[in-house]
């Protein structure tokens, strides 16, 4: 009877493992550009609660450069803890991504300059305050 334990304590620790590693994966994958084509510049961008107590967030890094005349892999990490709409009007690109979740955009820059990057305030909700809105930058050289 003893040894049976010993097994199904082994088998059980075995599964433990193959599902730590399977989440590994999975977490390289959310965070991965990924599946974009050859040749485009990839770009990991988080948007982090940086002030929980104030609902201040912010994005890490601040700015972004990328060189001009190219094609944009862009994933976007939300570790916010509710859902953000990302807004980058210079070249047409609007996500709205959930809490904990990374989204990923294709788009192409043309000539140089400064681009706004802006995500909107969010109302008071479920006794948390206002998180106001969050600006960042992709600067085109």
């Amino acid at each position: 009877m003893h040894s049976g334990r010993v097994a199904i304590g082994r088998t059980m620790a075995i599964v433990l493992i193959l599902a730590v590693v399977v989440v590994a994966a999975i977490g390289e994958y959310a965070l991965s550009p990924g599946g974009s084509g050859s040749g485009a510049v990839q770009v990991q961008w988080s948007l982090v609660e940086s002030d929980p107590v104030n609902q201040v967030d912010a994005f890490v890094p601040m700015n972004i450069t990328v060189p001009h005349d190219s094609t944009v892999a862009l994933a976007i990490q939300n570790e916010d803890d509710q859902s953000r709409t990302f807004e980058i009007s210079a070249f047409n690109v609007t996500a709205t991504i959930q809490a904990g979740a990374t989204d990923r955009m294709t788009f192409t820059v043309g000539g140089p300059g400064t681009f706004v990057v802006f995500v909107p305030g969010k109302p008071p909700f479920e006794g948390f305050k206002a998180s106001p809105a969050v600006t960042g930058y992709i600067i085109v050289t």
